[in-house]
Formats: structure tokens, sequence, C-alpha cells
């Protein structure tokens, strides 16, 4: 047999037989970190790589807190992504832990200045959601690109409009798609209140609505159930309900048998389609008007 041949064998056999894992294997603080990973690296045609999200968030990430276990892994993490403050509060602790170690590396995408311009006149927790704004997520996919690129994992050659061209195309379908309710929206929780706020003409923005506030651990306030109670004074709205965040049952129970509900996940995409939440949306939307 030749030593060529026989020198993987070997170590394999002393690996306990096991395969060796030798691509790129890359840690995330929120799974939609990862997931744009995933697209910025299929996009710049790399396939050895190896995503974890070291934290398991469900539901509004703003009221989550990683437990021990978690902390501990996000601090030890050899490569993390690490996600805008606003969207983890705790995050800001965990980046401090690692920057004492000089053998991790931390790849922090923040949200900017003019990030917060494209959608004016809301919180930074709201946009930190930026799987749910396309010109955001588009902004922070080209930031990723830059540190990955700085970082050796790949090289920008043929730099593409990709982002922008979905970002205006599910724009211009969703202000399509709103442009044609006839009735007020009301909205559980305010992630996606700036977006479609950014979407519809200003005679109608008294016309939408939003519940529970993005803030950490945020509940709705006297001000939102004023307005909650204004909305209903139609006589039917769209209720727009975010899963898996929760909402006191005194503003559920204000839903009416006529109303319409449209039920969606906000808080994790699935698949890699850039703003596949926002197209699910539209598509629930276009539906009421059949």
């Amino acid at each position: 047999m030749r030593i060529s041949i026989l020198i993987p064998l070997i170590i394999s056999f002393f690996m306990g037989l096991s395969p060796v894992w030798a691509g790129i294997n890359i840690s995330c603080s929120h799974p939609e970190l990862c997931r744009l990973a995933k697209i910025v690296f299929i996009e710049n045609q790399i396939d050895d790589f190896q995503f974890t999200t070291l934290v398991q968030i469900k539901g509004d990430p703003h009221e989550f807190e990683p437990s021990v276990s978690e902390v501990k892994n996000l601090i030890n993490a050899e490569v993390l992504i690490s996600g805008p403050a606003e969207l983890n509060p705790w995050i800001k602790k965990i980046n401090y832990q690692r920057s004492k170690n000089k053998n991790t590396k931390t790849i922090n995408i923040l949200l900017k200045s003019t990030d917060y311009n494209l959608y004016p006149g809301t919180s930074h927790e709201v946009l930190s959601h930026f799987w749910l704004y396309p010109k955001i997520f588009c902004s922070i996919k080209n930031e990723m690109e830059k540190q990955f690129t700085a970082l050796g994992y790949f090289s920008l050659k043929n730099k593409t409009q990709a982002c922008e061209v979905e970002e205006k195309n599910i724009t211009t379908a969703l202000k399509e798609t709103l442009a044609k309710m006839n009735y007020p929206l009301v909205l559980t929780h305010d992630a996606l209140l700036p977006l479609i706020e950014s979407l519809i003409s200003k005679d109608k923005k008294s016309a939408v609505t939003a519940i529970k506030g993005s803030g950490h651990h945020q509940e709705a306030s006297s001000i939102t159930v004023k307005k909650l109670y204004d909305v209903l004074k139609a006589p039917k709205v769209i209720w727009i309900l975010e899963e898996k965040i929760h909402v006191p049952q005194s503003i559920i129970s204000k839903k009416r048998a006529d109303d319409i509900v449209i039920n969606i996940d906000t808080a994790n995409s699935q698949g890699l389609r850039s703003f596949q939440i926002l197209e699910t949306l539209n598509s629930k939307l276009k539906a009421i008007q059949k």
C-alpha cells in the first residue's frame, strides 16, 4: 500500500474513525445573523462552511436572556458573528469578555447612523429586527461581506446588486398591496410598524397602530391602548398577530368576530430567501383582497 494512502487511514484510526471538519466554522449570537452569513457565503460560491447559532432565541429577541452555558459558549467561540446591541443588549458584555482573548475573532455587525435614517422617526430597537427592513438588511449584508473579505474568507471580485434589486421588488410589492387595503391594521407588536408606515400614504398612517413595543421587556402602554380603541372604531380591522410574541389577553380579547386575523412569525426566517417573512406577509395581505 502506498504511503500517501496509508497515512490518512492511520490518522482516521487514531481520531476514532471520525471525519475531521476542515471547513470554516463560525458561530452567531442570533439565528438571523447565521442565515444572512449563509446567504453571503453561498452567493460567493463558498461551500465549505458550518454556522452554529449559540443561543436558542424563541419569540421577541429583546425579551431573551442567554443561559449560563450559552454565555460561556458565546465568550469562547473561536469566530463569532455579533449583532446590534439594540437587538441583544447582553451582547456588549459578551464582546468585552471576548476582547480579552487574542485567540477569538468577532465579526461585529452594528447599525450605523445612516441605517437609522433609512426608516426615520422610530426607535433603534425596532430597526434592529434588520431582517424585516429590506434597506437595512442590504446595508448589514454589505458590511458583513466587507468584514468577511477583510478576514480573508473570500474576495468580492464580482460584486452584484442582487440585494438592492430584491429590496426594491419586495418594497414595491408590499406598497402596492397596502395601497389596496380598505381596513385599518392592528399590529400586536411594533417590529413591522416603521416598515408599513413607510409604505403607506400619509392619510392612512392613523389607521395603523401597534400594541407592544420593541424595547427590552416593553409592554403595551396607555398611549398604544388608546390608539387601539381609536382604530377599533372602524367596523372591521386587520389584526397582524406576530407569533411567539406575548400580548396580554386583555388586548387579544378585543378581536371581534368580523375582524380579519393574519398570523405571522417575524422572529425567525426559514430558508435562504432574503425577505421570506415579508413575502409571506404580502401573500397573506393579498389573499384578503380576493
